[in-house]
């Protein structure tokens, strides 16, 4: 069961999956992918001794996000965990579509986006992030996250905007498309002292509210963190999704809800 009060009180809370498989076939997957595209058996947690350059670097995420969106590897993940989240988020669910695919590599600090918090950026606190990893990850490579940030006003942490230094970030770009901003809102670094970081295991996650501050500004571990994070959300919470339509599919419905469409179409059909 998931920590429900933990998760009240905290604002995160580390999950242990109670169907890890699809986790697995991924991470199985995004291995020989991988290896594919390098030409050489490489493992996930060693890809940093493959790939230095940045550039190529890019170019190769950008492949493996396509491999990943492409292969939805993201949707039975979560699905596979429906009687964990049932009684967490609800009984009619989303799920995101085309979740982010991280690689970040020990020492890159240009391979994470640092200390955010996801509401800076048009998401709702009624959404829920997963993070879900795909090798071991230690405390020095974790993402870190601070604890009762959840329920505190977005002017309690006062931020500078800024445009991206890498100039390859630009809206629209490849980069933008694999979650990094373009246009960051930067937290004052004396929070680093407040951020916890949180190891986790293949066949984990950390869930959090997208109103917790979180994030990572350098992979200070041996290995290639990987993940993905991929967020839920209650199909009826009240989240304006006009900016973005197409950003979430639906995962389960209950049965109330099932027989209310069956309801609607079958209306809709006999009138026309």
């Amino acid at each position: 069961m998931i920590d429900i009060e933990h998760f009240s009180e905290k604002g995160w809370v580390v999950i242990d999956f109670v169907d890890p498989t699809p986790v697995f076939k991924a991470r199985e997957a995004l291995q020989a992918h991988l290896s594919e595209l390098l030409e050489k058996t490489t493992t996930l947690e060693d890809y940093h001794k493959v790939v230095d350059e940045d550039s190529l670097h890019t170019k190769i995420q950008i492949k493996m996000t396509e491999f990943f969106r492409k292969n939805k590897f993201g949707k039975p993940i979560i699905e596979a965990q429906l009687s964990l989240l049932k009684p967490f988020v609800g009984l009619d669910l989303f799920v995101q579509r085309n979740p982010y695919l991280r690689m970040a590599r020990p020492g890159k600090p240009q391979d994470n986006i640092g200390y955010h918090r996801d509401t800076y950026y048009g998401g709702s606190p009624y959404e829920l992030s997963i993070l879900v990893p795909y090798v071991d990850i230690a405390a020095p490579s974790a993402l870190q996250v601070m604890t009762g940030s959840h329920t505190l006003p977005e002017d309690y942490f006062p931020t500078t905007q800024i445009k991206n230094p890498d100039t390859n970030v630009q809206k629209g770009s490849p980069k933008h498309q694999l979650g990094f901003l373009y246009a960051p809102k930067v937290m004052d670094s004396s929070i680093e002292k407040q951020m916890l970081a949180v190891p986790l295991k293949v066949g984990q996650a950390i869930a959090f509210s997208l109103s917790t501050v979180h994030g990572c500004v350098v992979n200070k571990g041996k290995a290639t963190r990987w993940s993905s994070d991929i967020r839920v959300m209650n199909a009826f919470a009240p989240v304006d999704l006009s900016a973005r339509p197409d950003y979430y599919e639906p995962l389960c419905s209950s049965s109330i809800t099932s027989q209310a469409k069956d309801y609607f179409l079958a209306s809709q059909n006999h009138s026309s």
